[in-house]
């Protein structure tokens, strides 16, 4: 939807988010340090969502209680790791639109499928679950080099392609 029809279609609180949301788009570009204004807004926008659930009076007036969490989750995350980042290699450059959570997402996919039906996971089986992750990914590894020449060895991406030829 556009965001000019939304802001005349909807809500004052929609046309809010929809401005902020707008503000997000600038913080695409690199950030070096954690006293970047677009840091404040994307703080801001954080609030927002936190202090709008504290004034609802219906469920339907707002977003699912899930997906609240997992937009304040994401930020405070890319925050913590902002801050880490920045700390830690002071002259560095983060570029927020460089980053994914689709291959941690993955990663955990894969650990829950290896773990069965348990949705609890202990620390127990959760390292069981990533030794075997692990152990995959690094068979998968030499899988590929054996088909098709050197893979790294996270079995994420083969660096040649050339093909082996098994003699019969």
């Amino acid at each position: 939807m556009r965001v000019d029809l939304a802001e005349h279609t909807l809500s004052k609180e929609v046309e809010d988010a929809l401005r902020s949301i707008k503000e997000l788009k600038d913080i695409s570009e690199g950030t070096r340090s954690s006293k970047d204004p677009r840091i404040d807004t994307l703080k801001e926008i954080r609030d927002w969502f936190i202090c709008g659930d504290k004034q609802k009076t219906e469920s339907k007036e707002w977003i699912s209680p899930q997906c609240q969490f997992d937009l304040i989750l994401s930020i405070n995350g890319f925050l913590g790791m902002l801050e880490y980042i920045l700390k830690k290699y002071p002259n560095s450059m983060v570029q927020p639109r460089r980053i994914s959570q689709d291959v941690l997402e993955g990663l955990f996919g894969v650990i829950r499928e290896i773990g069965g039906d348990s949705s609890t996971h202990t620390l127990k089986s959760y390292g069981h679950a990533l030794n075997k992750c692990q152990v995959v990914a690094l068979v998968s590894s030499e899988v590929k080099s054996i088909n098709y020449g050197k893979a790294d060895s996270t079995g994420t991406g083969i660096t040649t392609l050339t093909r082996s030829t098994i003699p019969v």
